[in-house]
């Protein structure tokens, strides 16, 4: 189980998109207990949000799917989903973590989650504390974690590259810069390879913490019990 610091001494830079206030609060009380050294902005629409993207170049953004274009506009969760799909694409290495009463939405658009290279969490509203921080941090680390979308079965779709790094690390054993000179590709990419493996397995850090086993080992027998490798 991931241990909640009652303090921690990090340095980022959060951006967090919301528009009610009462879950701004909550967010932002959140923030300031387990970031106190981090830089927080906010903003509660996205014509505010996007350029602040840039100016303020965040490691990580929490975004609310349900959140007006312009002051005095609708809510809605279809304008979410294309702000996120084209902030991913803008940002393809951005820490996203998105905190919604609608994430079963987020279905619509897997492959593009899929295809970031940056950590992307979802949480429910309503979670409880130690659930909002666990998820919050494994997107600033990097980690991918969609175990939560519901709106339809996506099987185990496994990317060519996932194999192949799934085959190299557990039938032949090899290291990730192995790997990566296997498949030509960076260090960094294969660390993404795998955040993505971990979570079309359904295999994530605070499980396997709260087993006391390694990701790696736990990522190869349950790629072999689900028929991917031999």
């Amino acid at each position: 189980m991931i241990q909640m610091p009652t303090k921690t001494v990090n340095t980022c830079k959060i951006l967090v998109i919301e528009d009610h206030p009462v879950t701004l609060e909550g967010t932002l009380s959140i923030l300031n207990q387990f970031y106190a050294n981090a830089t927080i902005q906010t903003a509660d629409t996205l014509k505010k949000a996007l350029p602040m993207i840039y100016q303020f170049a965040p490691d990580l953004i929490i975004l609310d799917l349900q959140i007006p274009e312009n002051p005095h506009d609708l809510t809605k969760v279809d304008t979410g989903i294309q702000c996120l799909k084209q902030i991913m694409q803008r940002y393809p290495q951005l820490n996203i973590a998105v905190q919604s009463s609608f994430i079963d939405a987020l279905s619509r658009i897997k492959p593009d989650i899929d295809n970031h290279q940056g950590g992307f969490t979802v949480i429910a509203k309503g979670r409880s504390t130690k659930d909002t921080f666990e998820r919050f941090d494994c997107a600033l680390k990097g980690y991918t974690h969609t175990r939560d979308i519901r709106g339809g079965q996506f099987g185990l779709e496994v990317k060519e590259e996932w194999l192949r790094t799934l085959n190299l690390a557990c039938r032949e054993g090899l290291q990730d810069k192995a790997i990566a000179r296997k498949l030509n590709v960076s260090d960094s990419m294969i660390r993404h390879y795998w955040t993505k493996i971990y979570d079309v397995l359904e295999i994530y850090p605070e499980d396997e913490k709260e087993n006391g086993r390694n990701l790696r080992i736990s990522t190869c027998i349950r790629a072999r019990e689900s028929g991917l490798i031999d």
